[in-house]
């Protein structure tokens, strides 16, 4: 019984450290984000000023930069989620499977779920202060910009 207990033990701390580097991964992926928009906002101001002056609103504008935010926190995190389970089972069938014959192999989908939700919020976090910094530009302020 003592392996069970020790073995139990040993897993409970490899998880929650994982959840640690995970949470160290989150903030540097929001500020990844935030850095990502901050340099499009730069780099497109142009293309911003010739949406506004074809009729875009300051409020679009806000909520195409948004939407971008959104889809590359989503997206990263899907990916980053494909990854990290494809290592997750690499693990499970060179190690857990040849000590513990009959542990099954979980996937925390709801868990799962949350962490996409909560990276989509991030995202659009991220993304408040490049779209306001954008949507402030005049269209004429920004076509003159070279």
């Amino acid at each position: 019984m003592r392996t069970w207990e020790s073995l139990d033990q040993q897993l409970g701390t490899s998880t929650w450290s994982a959840l640690g580097l995970l949470g160290i991964a989150v903030v540097i992926a929001l500020i990844g984000i935030a850095n990502t928009l901050g340099l499009s906002v730069l780099e497109r101001a142009r293309e911003h000023a010739m949406l506004r002056a074809l009729g875009l609103t300051r409020r679009q504008l806000r909520r195409m930069l948004a939407t971008e935010a959104v889809l590359l926190s989503v997206v990263a995190t899907l990916l980053g989620t494909v990854i990290g389970a494809g290592f997750a089972w690499v693990g499970y069938e060179t190690v857990v499977k040849r000590a513990l014959h009959d542990a099954p192999m979980r996937v925390p989908w709801l868990s799962l779920g949350v962490v996409v939700l909560i990276a989509a919020l991030a995202g659009l976090l991220a993304a408040v202060v490049p779209a306001r910094r954008a949507a402030r530009v005049t269209p004429a302020a920004g076509l003159s910009l070279d």
